[in-house]
């Protein structure tokens, strides 16, 4: 098979399997509903994901992807770093409502290495992104502070503990409605208020 049909092929799984986690549930999703979807077998699926869960990482791979890129965008066309960080919580919170049932909190308590590499991956994006905005901050004269990465480390690292501190029960299905979601924006918000008078002191 060329490369480029089995990338297409691929991307059609990975399509298929996104549309049935969305509406059903990534862990009430078997293989075998997603090879009837695609009218192909199940061992076409095994050809491209060795199980599940490999194909689960893909399908958070391509949405963390989308998710990435119209943050970055956001620190791009900023005109005030100050709202851009403001914004960029609010477009966390698109993100999660709209794609709760790919089960996201329940994917960062699997300590397997694959799901703590991809973990680390996008924590240390999403620190790297908001240091790039503050920097921004700093150039245009809006914030002082002689280490951005470490401001913006602390910010997100902040940002999470708040996240799950906040969980009704975290030992259930790690997912949040959006009431929760509203709870966890207003004290991000808040702790975010802080962090910009420290940086324009």
């Amino acid at each position: 098979m060329h490369t480029e049909a089995k990338d297409e092929m691929r991307d059609k799984i990975l399509e298929a399997a996104l549309k049935r986690f969305t509406h059903y549930g990534a862990s009430k999703t078997t293989m075998n509903e997603i090879a009837d979807d695609l009218h192909c077998s199940k061992a076409s699926l095994y050809y491209y994901f060795p199980d599940k869960k490999a194909m689960h990482v893909a399908v958070l791979q391509k949405i963390a992807e989308a998710y990435f890129s119209k943050m970055e965008k956001e620190g791009e066309l900023l005109t005030s770093a100050t709202q851009a960080l403001y914004n960029i919580i609010d477009l966390r919170k698109e993100f999660i409502i709209r794609f709760c049932r790919l089960e996201i909190f329940k994917i960062l308590q699997d300590n397997t290495a694959l799901f703590q590499q991809e973990k680390r991956k996008a924590r240390e994006r999403e620190i790297h992104l908001h240091t790039r905005i503050i920097e921004a901050g700093i150039a245009s004269g809006e914030f002082k502070t002689d280490n951005p990465a470490q401001v913006a480390e602390l910010l997100v690292l902040s940002g999470i503990g708040i996240r799950f501190s906040l969980m009704d029960d975290p030992r259930e299905d790690f997912e949040m409605d959006e009431e929760e979601m509203d709870k966890v924006v207003e004290k991000q918000k808040q702790l975010l208020d802080i962090f910009i008078k420290g940086l324009k002191a």
